[in-house]
């Protein structure tokens, strides 16, 4: 059974190796938003003819597309110059090898999303973005808030790295995936914000959920929390700092199927459980209107239960969130 959990986690680790941002995520055709500096105009691309502002479906190429701004008065031609789209860009930081799958699809090619065209420039090539224009511009791009706003805030903490010290054992880590958080923001000041969120994660060891069948001897750890924090948004950048309340298992069992190996310490299921308060501290990076990713340090120091005393433990999380407004 541990030869078939293998050949399922390297069948999910060849997929996302061969997998890539701007192939999976991207279509061959897209629409362009074209409008003109002057009213009553017409624009040809290829054969066809359309009334200005309108969006018009192209075909992603290296190659440069010519289009033709039509007046009463006058005709002008344009080239837009083809470039690397964003999702080709920044999609595939995470799985480096897409950036070699993307070079050979024209998938990976943009125009831009909104074309204005002036009949009376003196340029008629119309060149996208370089790469160094593109960061700029995403860096620059601003999502304002405002005193008062209400989020109510949904994650997945998705990688997690645990530290305990369960009472009885030694020190025991692990890191896992998956878990889930849900929480509310409210805005005391237009980029300083109040967030309570509450959230279970754990180490189950697949990257994407799955049945599985276990063998053998094992070790579980899950956290359940609470945290507090006050929160300082620049630019795309958030960061916070408060407090957090802790409930930290682990668990040991021995599952007797598929004739394991025998047990190093008893079938018995042992739990054990820690209460701690501690500190936590969080970094973000918005990605999008709605979407973030981040880092969560959740360090304990004191425990209430089993023992009363200072006791250190932490939860490392990678964290993917998404913020609705509501107010």
């Amino acid at each position: 059974m541990k030869a078939v959990i293998r050949l399922f986690i390297l069948s999910v680790v060849l997929v996302l190796l061969s997998s890539s941002c701007a192939t999976l995520t991207l279509k061959s055709n897209y629409d362009i938003h074209f409008h003109s500096s002057v009213e009553d105009t017409k624009l040809q691309v290829s054969d066809r003819i359309y009334d200005l502002p309108f969006y018009v479906n192209v075909k992603r190429s290296k190659e440069p597309l010519n289009v033709t701004l039509l007046t009463d008065t006058l005709q002008k031609n344009f080239i837009l110059q083809s470039g690397n789209n964003l999702s080709f860009l920044y999609g595939n930081l995470f799985c480096l090898y897409g950036y070699f799958v993307d070079l050979f699809s024209e998938k990976r090619f943009h125009y831009g999303n909104n074309i204005l065209l002036d009949p009376f420039s003196n340029d008629s090539i119309i060149r996208k973005a370089t790469v160094s224009e593109s960061f700029r511009y995403y860096l620059s791009k601003k999502y304002p808030t405002n005193k008062g706003q209400i989020n109510l805030v949904f994650s997945l903490p998705w990688v997690n790295s645990f530290y305990l010290q369960p009472k009885f054992e030694k020190p025991k880590s692990n890191t896992g995936f998956w878990g889930m958080s849900l929480g509310t923001e409210y805005y005391h000041k237009d980029n300083r914000f109040i967030a309570l969120m509450g959230g279970a994660v754990m180490d189950f060891f697949l990257p994407v959920p799955a049945a599985v069948d276990l063998s053998g001897e094992h070790e579980l750890m899950s956290s359940l929390y609470v945290n507090l924090t006050n929160n300082h948004k620049s630019g795309r950048f958030t960061y916070g700092y408060g407090i957090n309340y802790a409930k930290n298992r682990w668990m040991y069992r021995y599952i007797d199927r598929f004739d394991p190996p025998p047990p190093t310490r008893g079938t018995e299921t042992i739990i054990r459980t820690n209460h701690s308060m501690g500190i936590t501290l969080t970094g973000y990076h918005q990605f999008g209107k709605q979407y973030f990713m981040g880092l969560v340090y959740r360090p304990t120091f004191f425990q209430i239960y089993p023992d009363v005393k200072f006791h250190y433990e932490h939860l490392i999380s990678l964290d993917f969130m998404w913020k609705f407004k509501v107010r």
